[in-house]
C-alpha cells in the first residue's frame, strides 16, 4: 500500500510533493509512474483566469491510498473521473468510511477544503481523471455575483457526491474524452485541451444552478448506488465505439441485471434521455468536434461512425444541430 499525502493549493507543487513522496522524475509539468507502481502520468495544465486542472491517466499496479487535511483556506475541487474500478473505491471522509461497489465510475464530484477527505484505489484500477481547482478568492471574484457559492456549498450539502457522483451527460463524456484524444502532435492541442476543460467547468457550474433554481426545495432523486453504478457501465458500453451498431436494449439490459423496462426508465432518470437517444447525442456530438478539427472530411466523419450512407449521416447531423455536416 502506498500513502500519498495532498496539499491542494497550487497544482505544480501538488504534482511536486507527488514526485518526492514516490521518488518519481519530474519532467516540466509531467510526472510519469514507473512500471512498480503503474503506467501513465499526472499533467498540470494552467487555465485562464489563475485556475489550474490536474490530469490524469492511469493503470495502478498497487493499491494507493491519496489523503488531503482539511485546510483554513477555502477551496472546491471538481473531479471528472472514468474509472474501470478493480474493486471497492474506499472513501474515509471525516472519519467515516463509504465504499463505491461499482465496476464503473464515470461522472462528477465536488469536494472541498472544509473537510478531511482520502481514498483508496485498489491496483489493476485504470482511471481517467480531470480535476478543478477552484480557490476561494476565484470564487469571490467570479462567481458571487450569481451566487454560486452558495449554489456549491448546497450541492455538496444535497448530494454525496464522493460516493455518488453525477453521471456525465453527453456533453460531458464528449469534452472529457477530446482531452485525452486529442492528439499531441496537433499545434492546437494545448488550446484545444484548455477550452474543453474550461467548457466542463462551465457546463457543470451552468447546470446545476439550472438545477438548484427548478428545484430549490427539492432534494435529490434517489437511486440505489448499485444501481447507479449498473447505469454508468451501461453508459460506458454505448459510448465506446460509435463505429459498430449500439447493444441492443436486451443485451443491455442482462448486462445490467435489470429488466427492460427498469433499465429504460432508470437510464432516463439518470441521464434525463432515453437509452438510443443518448448513444445518437453521443455520436452526433464526435460528429461535430471530428469535423470542427479540419482533419476529417465528411465522408470520413461518417464512415468512421457507423453510416453506410451519407445522406443519413447529414440528415441526423442536420436534426441534432440544423445545419448540415459540410455547414461545420
Amino acid at each position: 500500500m502506498i500513502v500519498v499525502h495532498l496539499k491542494h493549493t497550487n497544482y505544480k507543487e501538488v504534482l511536486a510533493s507527488i514526485s518526492e513522496q514516490l521518488h518519481l522524475q519530474l519532467t516540466g509539468d509531467i510526472l510519469q509512474l514507473t512500471p512498480d507502481i503503474g503506467d501513465g502520468y499526472f499533467k498540470v495544465v494552467e487555465l485562464p483566469n489563475g485556475l489550474q486542472a490536474m490530469l490524469s491517466d492511469l493503470h495502478y499496479h498497487v493499491d494507493v491510498t491519496f489523503k488531503r487535511e482539511k485546510s483554513d483556506e477555502y477551496f472546491c475541487i471538481l473531479h471528472f473521473n472514468d474509472a474501470e474500478l478493480s474493486d471497492s473505491l474506499h472513501f474515509l471522509h471525516n472519519g467515516k468510511q463509504m465504499f463505491d461497489k461499482s465496476a464503473r465510475r464515470a461522472g462528477v464530484t465536488l469536494s472541498s477544503s472544509a473537510n478531511d477527505m482520502s481514498f483508496t484505489v485498489k491496483g489493476n484500477t485504470k482511471a481517467k481523471s480531470i480535476n478543478i481547482l477552484l480557490p476561494g478568492r476565484w470564487i469571490n471574484d467570479n462567481l458571487n455575483r450569481y451566487n454560486e457559492l452558495q449554489v456549491l456549498s448546497r450541492y455538496n450539502a444535497m448530494r454525496n457526491t464522493l460516493v455518488h457522483p453525477e453521471p456525465f451527460d453527453a456533453q460531458n463524456r464528449v469534452l472529457f474524452d477530446e482531452v485525452f484524444q486529442t492528439d499531441e502532435a496537433n499545434p492546437l492541442q494545448s488550446m484545444i485541451v484548455k477550452n474543453r476543460i474550461m467548457l466542463l467547468l462551465e457546463h457543470f457550474l451552468s447546470k446545476i444552478y439550472r438545477k438548484m433554481q427548478e428545484e430549490p426545495t427539492q432534494p435529490p432523486r434517489k437511486i440505489k448506488a448499485s444501481d447507479m453504478g449498473k447505469l454508468m457501465e451501461i453508459e460506458s458500453l454505448l459510448v465506446r465505439d460509435f463505429g459498430q451498431p449500439p447493444p441492443t436494449i436486451a443485451l443491455l439490459a442482462e448486462k445490467s441485471g435489470m429488466s427492460v423496462s427498469k433499465l429504460k426508465s432508470a437510464f432516463k432518470r439518470v441521464y434525463g434521455t432515453g437509452i438510443y437517444e443518448y448513444y445518437q447525442k453521443n455520436r452526433m456530438q464526435k460528429a461535430r468536434s471530428m469535423l470542427l478539427t479540419g482533419q476529417y472530411n465528411v465522408k470520413e466523419v461518417g464512415t468512421q461512425l457507423g453510416y453506410s450512407n451519407l445522406s443519413n449521416f447529414s440528415l441526423a447531423f442536420k436534426k441534432e444541430f440544423n445545419v448540415l455536416p459540410s455547414q461545420v
